[in-house]
C-alpha cells in the first residue's frame, strides 16, 4: 500500500515538474557552498522567438500533449530510480562497531595533524599537503585543488572544531583509522568575484556537523601520513 501511494506521489510530482514555470537551481561544490544567484533578464526571455518551445512550453507543448501512458511510464522510471537510490543509501558505509579511544601516542599527534591538513586545504597549499599525504592520495587531492585554482575558488572552513575522536580497532599490521566528528561553516570564496558576493555566500552558510574516517600510517614512527578520508555523514 505504501509503495502504491509513493508511486502515485511520484507521478503527480513529475506531472507538476513538467509545467512551464522556470526555476533557478542553487549550485554547490562537493565541499562548500557557492550560494545562489538569478538574473532579471529572465523576465524578458518569454518574448524571444529563438527559445525552444519545450523549455518555455510555447503553443501548449509539454504537459498538455502527454498521454496517460506517458505519465505512467515516466512515473515508473522515477519510482525505479527512487528505489535504486534508497538501496544505495541503505548500504552506505558506516563506522566499524569495534572502536575505542585513541592511544596516547595517536591522541597527542592526531589533533594538530588534523588542523594542519585542513588549514593547508583552505589555502590551496599543495606543498604542505604533499608532505602530509601519501603519494597516491596526494595525487587525487592535487587534481581537486588544481580545479579549485582554475576556477578561482578556495574552500573555507570557518569555526572548524573537533567534537569527538574515536579509533577503529584494527590489526597491528593494518593502517590506523580515526573516526572524526567535527563541525564548521563550509563554503567557497572566489577571488574573481566581488567582496559583496563572497560575503553573501558566507552569510548564507550554516555551521554543520560532519563525520569522517581518516586512514593514516606512521612515517618514521613519529609523523602521521594521511592515506584516505571516507565521509560518513
Amino acid at each position: 500500500m505504501k509503495k502504491l501511494i509513493l508511486f502515485m506521489i511520484i507521478n503527480l510530482s513529475l506531472l507538476l515538474a513538467l509545467t512551464s514555470t522556470p526555476v533557478f537551481a542553487r549550485a554547490g561544490g562537493s565541499m562548500g557552498s557557492n550560494g545562489s544567484s538569478s538574473s532579471n533578464s529572465s523576465t524578458n526571455t518569454y518574448n524571444n522567438d529563438n527559445y525552444y518551445r519545450g523549455y518555455h512550453n510555447y503553443n501548449n507543448y509539454g504537459i498538455n500533449r502527454l498521454s496517460l501512458i506517458d505519465v505512467v511510464f515516466t512515473g515508473f522510471i522515477g519510482f525505479s530510480l527512487f528505489q535504486s537510490i534508497k538501496r544505495r543509501r541503505q548500504t552506505k558505509k558506516t563506522p566499524s562497531e569495534t572502536y575505542d579511544q585513541l592511544t596516547p601516542k595517536l591522541n597527542s599527534s592526531f589533533e594538530p595533524f588534523f588542523y594542519k591538513v585542513e588549514d593547508a586545504w583552505t589555502k590551496n597549499d599543495l606543498e604542505t599537503l604533499k608532505i602530509l599525504m601519501s603519494p597516491n592520495y596526494y595525487a587525487k587531492q592535487k587534481r581537486i585543488i588544481n580545479g579549485y585554482i582554475r576556477n578561482h575558488k578556495i574552500d573555507q572552513l570557518d569555526g572548524l572544531v573537533i567534537v569527538e575522536l574515536q579509533q577503529v580497532v584494527t590489526a597491528p599490521d593494518k593502517k590506523i583509522q580515526v573516526i572524526v566528528t567535527a563541525q564548521a561553516r563550509d563554503y567557497f570564496q572566489f577571488n574573481d568575484k566581488s567582496e559583496d558576493y563572497n560575503q553573501q555566500v558566507q552569510d548564507d552558510t550554516n555551521i554543520e556537523r560532519f563525520t569522517e574516517i581518516w586512514t593514516l600510517k606512521w612515517q618514521n614512527e613519529n609523523h602521521l601520513l594521511l592515506c584516505n578520508i571516507q565521509t560518513i555523514s
